[in-house]
């Protein structure tokens, strides 16, 4: 479950996105023990549990979803509703925008 404050640019795409219904990327870090190497298989297992319960909770499914095992990462894009309810799940550590507003 994401405990601290999540990334401001990802809250301002998701309100974004609950009003205009479009999709928001996002990366996430999965939860894992300090100082230990992620093991492939139980991130996938990680990722899976979220995506699962958080679709089974909200009636809907990723857009896309690419796991990076061996970094303990998810990229999810999907809805607001999906989003919010995945980065509520225990598997998930914290959560970024994937885009972020070009600098002038």
């Amino acid at each position: 479950m994401v405990e601290q404050p999540s990334d401001p640019e990802l809250l301002r795409q998701l309100d974004d996105a609950r009003t205009s219904g479009g999709t928001v990327e996002a990366v996430l870090r999965l939860e894992r023990q300090p100082g230990e190497r992620p093991v492939p298989s139980a991130v996938r297992d990680q990722a899976d549990r979220a995506i699962r319960r958080a679709t089974e909770a909200c009636g809907e499914t990723p857009a896309d979803v690419h796991v990076m095992e061996n970094m303990a990462t998810a990229y999810v894009a999907g809805t607001e509703r999906f989003l919010r309810e995945l980065m509520a799940q225990p598997e998930v550590a914290s959560a970024v925008a994937n885009e972020r507003p070009a600098e002038a």
